[in-house]
């Protein structure tokens, strides 16, 4: 008569034989003291009454087992997630898990996390070893551990020993002996990420509450670990979006990021009658001075007049849309006599910023001369949209009538002019001293156009 019937004491065979084990309180029928059951003890006899007591009295001490570990489950769990959900740091977070391993299961003397994932070194740092203090990498002192290397193979693996100077065989079945030590490997799909290496205390055993237990915080470490490379994999995808619209960001005109920005989902670029002030601007000679010097100086010296030119443009709250070699486009939006005197402030502007580079660069090279033309009114704003059979293209740009004049203005100034149509001079007159230059006649403009010229001061 085993005596001792309970859970603990019964293992089912994965072939489907059940087996009894623990039987220090056997004996032989008709010599045992008794079973638990007093009634049952009177009848000295192993029968069918007793099989029947036996099953119900391990019926109930498995629902009083589970019950437990239930409840130990879901307080373990929410403990252990009320710890990590405040953190972002999948260090600490993985530091935190390995730590709950031991206050689950308190008997035990070392609790490893083991990193094995050779992706780990771009979503997290190595974590610092809680047996070696003095390790920085918690798989320092694992590496090349039988158990370890055996777990990633198998669903689990247990070292089957209760004393260390005894050590047993590691495997994967330990239902018939002591469990000191058990490696439950964590997997994202087919693919190794880590291992959990629980070490009990010398003369202890890990049971079946502490291998239930140790599953969900296996589980819980797979969720941590897979959504670290999530967060990870977003957070390069992002910085790598961020440095290529950081290089197409400088050939976009700011008004159409402005337009992105307010909304990305469905940005509003169809082209919208407004009303505008064009201003363009040419470098004179860019011919000659192309001929006369190699091609690196003339980039150089170009490139540092027209970073200065943005500069105005953009503090009138001008967009440059258009650039060529040696000329630009500049579109200036908003109220109709604020966007005339900004354009014509921004002429001015950079009628100044040319004469003080002109003095900084005097004897390496040649003064540049600037014209400029500037006309205002209402023009077809937005998106111009190129469709090839190799590809599309997308232009802002501002177009009209408007536009043609102020081209063609800015063609006929010389000597750094700064021309200005009549509607534009109509606008600017009460701010702005100008000068009339007279009536002219532009290619395709049925009428003489009067032109005006600020006055430099």
């Amino acid at each position: 008569m085993h005596q001792d019937v309970k859970p603990g004491n019964v293992f089912i065979h994965k072939n489907g034989r059940v087996k009894q084990v623990d039987f220090g309180l056997a004996c032989p029928i008709g010599a045992c003291s008794g079973p638990a059951d007093d009634s049952i003890a009177a009848s000295r006899e192993f029968n069918q009454s007793f099989s029947k007591w036996a099953c119900a009295y391990a019926r109930i001490h498995m629902d009083d087992l589970y019950e437990a570990t239930y409840k130990d489950r879901f307080e373990n769990l929410f403990r252990v997630a009320k710890k990590i959900s405040a953190s972002l740091n999948i260090v600490e977070i993985l530091e935190t898990i390995r730590d709950e391993a031991k206050i689950m299961v308190p008997h035990a003397k070392e609790a490893c996390l083991i990193l094995v994932d050779p992706e780990a070194p771009s979503y997290t740092s190595p974590l610092h070893c809680a047996v070696e203090k003095g390790n920085v990498n918690c798989h320092l002192c694992k590496r090349g551990n039988e158990i370890v290397q055996r777990a990633l193979g198998r669903p689990m693996t247990f070292q089957c020993t209760l004393y260390a100077d005894a050590p047993g065989p590691v495997t994967e079945n330990c239902s018939d002996r002591p469990v000191c030590e058990v490696a439950l490997p964590v997997y994202d799909g087919s693919d190794p990420l880590a291992v959990l290496n629980i070490v009990a205390e010398e003369g202890r055993t890990l049971g079946q509450r502490d291998i239930v237990l140790l599953k969900d915080l296996a589980e819980l470490t797979t969720n941590a670990i897979i959504n670290a490379k999530k967060h990870s994999l977003m957070r390069r995808d992002k910085l790598t979006l961020e440095r290529i619209l950081g290089h197409i960001r400088t050939f976009v005109p700011e008004t159409v990021q402005r337009i992105v920005e307010k909304n990305p989902d469905s940005p509003l670029l169809d082209r919208t009658e407004l009303d505008v002030s064009i201003l363009f601007l040419d470098v004179a000679d860019y011919t000659r001075i192309s001929e006369t010097f190699a091609q690196d100086k003339v980039n150089f010296v170009i490139e540092k007049y027209f970073s200065a030119f943005l500069d105005v443009i953009y503090s009138q709250g001008g967009d440059v849309n258009e650039t060529a070699g040696d000329g630009l486009m500049a579109i200036f939006q908003g109220d109709e006599k604020q966007n005339a005197l900004n354009a014509v402030h921004a002429a001015m502007g950079i009628r100044k910023r040319t004469d003080r580079i002109n003095k900084e660069l005097q004897g390496m090279f040649y003064p540049i001369c600037v014209n400029m033309g500037i006309n205002s009114g209402t023009a077809s704003v937005g998106m111009t949209l190129f469709k090839g059979e190799v590809g599309t293209r997308r232009t802002f740009t501002a177009s009209g009538r408007v536009t043609n004049l102020a081209s063609r203005i800015a063609a006929a100034a010389v000597d750094g002019d700064i021309l200005v149509g009549p509607e534009t001079a109509r606008r600017v007159r009460d701010s702005v001293m100008l000068f009339e230059r007279g009536g002219m006649q532009f290619k395709n403009v049925k009428d003489t156009v009067q032109i005006y010229s600020p006055v430099h001061r």
